[in-house]
């Protein structure tokens, strides 16, 4: 028995019936996206083979490499190809979060009934839409008091999260406490659930994912834990590459926002929420302005201008590394969301940073695992030093971009002593994990 090849054969799994053999396989994951997914392909070269071709298009399926699941969802499609010699059937899936990412929330699609001569009498018109999907027999209806559940006042985000994948059937867990933070949120009509769900997310910076179960998961960047490998150029890198794009990243970023006034705050004091973050990396003036939705305040608003400093600055510094085989040297699949020490004398990259996408590939070549990188600041929360004129308070200003110009001068000045800060290569030092 070849224990290697057996530890790395890809089998899917429907209704009781296992499908192996395949040709080529693309099995992707990544923290930058709720939603895993995968495609498989064979060649039969007779056409009257029709075992593969029973796979349908919505089907529930496991997706195991060796006896490890990666990855529970949907059948999304099945290409099929032939020609005078063979034909060639692909299976396409993603998780089960796809739901989230197609789909609306009931709460977006919410409409009372008139009391009026209707052949309903509910309360609720939208109750028959509303978790009775075929394909998600454990998803249980959403309670009636829709009306009052278009709005969560005063909740954790966890428990918003967990309502609004509810009717799909998706359960949510939770890695971080910062997720138990109590706050106020609105779904928009006909917005999508990843997009009420990355609202929420801008709001407090977290990271959410999915994992092998189809679940959503409220992660802690670097909850996977540390590789057992290093990434060495020379030893076990065959490819690398980076774009070093600085196109999105600027030197001044100002949140704007505004929240629900009072008898004791009105006028400026609600509407003229701001939150800046300076980078001072940058050697010349650019400024970005953002507009956040929803309740905001000025602490809110200078934590996600650091936010999209941070992130925008470490996603200049991607890099992707191709690696020979799926697994480290001690067994375990490559995986994203844990940490890899780098060393790439070539890109200039050395220490430890986060992997951020993992791709298993099968093809001609063998198995290929392509590795994307990030820095560990991409995702900082904490530890900023606040702007002056940006904390809690409201007090108000004449000319309330007088810091942002003050700011300007100072970074024109820098900018002359070094002109190519930013278009060097990028050295990354090593840190304590």
């Amino acid at each position: 028995m070849n224990t290697t090849t057996d530890k790395n054969k890809i089998t899917l799994r429907v209704d009781g019936q296992i499908y192996e053999g395949w040709k080529s396989a693309r099995v992707e994951t990544s923290i930058d996206q709720i939603c895993r997914a995968f495609v498989l392909s064979v060649t039969d070269n007779f056409p009257g083979n029709k075992s593969f071709t029973r796979l349908k298009p919505g089907q529930l399926v496991e997706l195991y490499v060796g006896d490890e699941k990666v990855c529970t969802g949907y059948i999304t499609s099945t290409p099929i190809s032939y020609d005078a010699q063979s034909v060639n059937v692909q299976v396409q899936g993603k998780s089960r979060t796809v739901d989230l990412v197609d789909c609306c929330s009931p709460w977006s699609a919410i409409a009372q009934q008139s009391s009026g001569g209707g052949k309903s009498q509910s309360n609720d018109e939208w109750a028959d839409v509303k978790g009775k999907s075929p394909s998600t027999p454990n998803a249980k209806p959403v309670k009636a008091s829709n009306r009052a559940n278009l709005s969560w006042h005063n909740q954790t985000v966890e428990k918003i999260i967990a309502d609004l994948c509810e009717p799909f059937g998706i359960s949510v867990h939770c890695e971080t406490t910062l997720a138990s933070k109590h706050t106020n949120f609105t779904v928009n009509p006909g917005e999508k659930v990843v997009e009420s769900i990355n609202r929420l997310l801008t709001k407090d910076n977290l990271v959410v994912t999915d994992d092998e179960f189809g679940n959503l998961v409220i992660v802690e960047v670097g909850s996977a834990g540390k590789c057992y490998d290093k990434l060495k150029v020379g030893q076990n890198v065959l490819t690398g590459s980076s774009n070093w794009d600085a196109s999105k990243i600027f030197s001044v970023y100002a949140v704007l926002g505004q929240h629900k006034g009072s008898d004791l705050e009105f006028g400026k004091q609600v509407s003229q929420d701001k939150g800046i973050a300076y980078d001072n990396r940058i050697g010349r003036y650019r400024l970005l302005v953002i507009k956040d939705t929803g309740q905001s305040s000025n602490s809110l608003n200078e934590s996600r201008a650091q936010f999209e400093k941070n992130f925008r600055h470490a996603d200049m510094m991607r890099s992707q590394h191709n690696v020979q085989g799926w697994r480290q040297t001690n067994g375990a699949l490559w995986r994203p969301n844990s940490l890899v020490e780098l060393e790439d004398l070539i890109l200039q990259i050395n220490g430890q940073f986060l992997i951020n996408k993992v791709v298993l590939n099968l093809n001609q070549s063998g198995s290929i695992t392509e590795i994307e990188t990030i820095s560990q600041d991409a995702y900082q929360r904490a530890g900023y030093k606040p702007s002056k004129g940006a904390s809690g308070s409201t007090s108000a200003k004449t000319d309330e971009w007088a810091e942002s110009r003050v700011n300007e001068k100072r970074i024109r000045s820098n900018s002359r002593h070094d002109r190519t800060r930013l278009c060097a290569p990028v050295i990354c030092h090593k840190k304590n994990a």
